[in-house]
């Protein structure tokens, strides 16, 4: 579990944040365009120097002020964004869960903050709460996005930027382990393969606070455990059960919000989709 003066400490660095995010967001109600600060070509490469990463949507605010319900934790599949070259490139491609399906596009810095083009996604109805936040996503998405706070990574904190849409709105997302694991570069000889079965959908679970985990076992008739972590590379579809070759690897020091074993996907042997 993590620690209470680290849980503290990323609370007033997440709370420092948000008010420089409001505050641009005041003035830009009180004097019209603001300027972007800090500037969005500042890097937040403090602990990657490139590759990619993945990103969780944490905090909507809309223009008036008020917040958006978004999915995470317990609460549903949260909004991720998964940048191929990681946040800080020039331009890629972007993919991830956009609030109900999965999508798929490119992205590019601007002067200010981000764009993304060529967006396109999946078409799995879902419940109209989860459909009407997914749709105004998108929208936003089709107009850059400004940047107006960031916080690179300090110890366990992670990395955080906070964009305004062309609307007004704030979206706040936090690095999150997955693809690449904050840039950590490993030997891939260090590592030993294995198979594992990952079960169709992901299960309620307790880790650092409340979560999603991954059911597996390492053989069909095996009985199931949980995995806290992400499997890296998976581009997991909720209902489809895998069978999986993995590496597996010992993580030296890892964030006191992280497992200290890190699985990296080599191949989906087969995959069924739960009848």
């Amino acid at each position: 579990m993590q620690h209470p003066s680290l849980a503290s400490s990323r609370l007033r660095g997440l709370a420092a944040m948000l008010a420089v995010a409001a505050t641009a967001f005041v003035s830009a109600c009180a004097t019209g365009p603001v300027p972007d600060q800090p500037s969005a070509n500042a890097s937040l490469n403090e602990t990657r120097s490139g590759g990619p990463s993945r990103w969780e949507l944490v905090r909507w605010q809309q223009a008036d002020g008020t917040l958006r319900d978004i999915p995470h934790g317990d609460n549903g599949q949260p909004i991720i964004f998964d940048f191929n070259d990681g946040i800080d490139s020039q331009q890629g491609t972007v993919s991830g869960t956009s609030g109900c399906n999965r999508f798929t596009g490119g992205y590019g810095k601007t002067t200010t903050g981000i764009r993304f083009d060529r967006i396109a996604g999946t078409r799995m109805a879902c419940p109209g709460p989860r459909m009407a936040l997914e749709a105004a996503l998108l929208k936003a998405m089709q107009s850059p996005f400004t940047t107006v706070g960031t916080q690179p990574s300090a110890g366990s904190t992670g990395r955080q930027i906070v964009w305004k849409t062309v609307d007004g709105d704030l979206l706040q997302f936090v690095e999150r382990e997955g693809l690449g694991q904050r840039g950590a570069k490993l030997d891939a000889a260090a590592g030993k393969e294995k198979i594992v079965y990952v079960d169709s959908q992901r299960v309620e679970c307790s880790g650092v606070g409340r979560m999603q985990c991954y059911r597996w076992r390492e053989s069909p008739d095996a009985p199931w455990q949980l995995w806290y972590g992400p499997i890296e590379g998976l581009d997991f579809e909720p209902g489809v059960s895998y069978k999986l070759r993995v590496r597996e690897y010992q993580v030296q020091n890892p964030p006191a919000d992280a497992s200290s074993i890190r699985w990296e996907l080599v191949n989906v042997e087969s995959r069924a989709r739960a009848k």
